[in-house]
């Protein structure tokens, strides 16, 4: 039952979403969406945390499909990423979270 309880720890950080078709998936993905842009942020942060290389960010499930698919975000990427992060948290004027967001980035790249 240990494995149980690590996979319910690791299950309540990330973020679940459902989809009716692959086309609404699609659709939160091409554009930019600040609950996305959020979800990466406290991705990684709670991987850097937890001393982890990979972040998990999403559990993807859709109508009538019996399978779920979880989407995480390697260490080797969490630059790239964060930066993407601030670039669209600035064209949002959100200063207190471009804040974070940069001194969560600069942790990343010394880390």
């Amino acid at each position: 039952m240990r494995f149980g309880k690590k996979l319910e720890k690791y299950q309540k950080h990330v973020v679940k979403l459902h989809f009716n078709t692959t086309d609404e998936f699609e659709g939160l993905f091409k554009r930019k969406s600040l609950a996305v842009t959020r979800s990466i942020i406290s991705g990684i942060e709670k991987a850097m945390q937890k001393n982890k290389r990979t972040a998990p960010l999403f559990e993807i499930s859709f109508e009538e499909v019996d399978m779920m698919y979880e989407i995480s975000l390697p260490q080797s990427q969490w630059q790239h990423a964060l930066e993407n992060c601030l670039e669209h948290l600035h064209t949002q004027d959100l200063a207190d979270e471009q804040i974070d967001c940069w001194k969560l980035l600069e942790a990343v790249k010394s880390w």
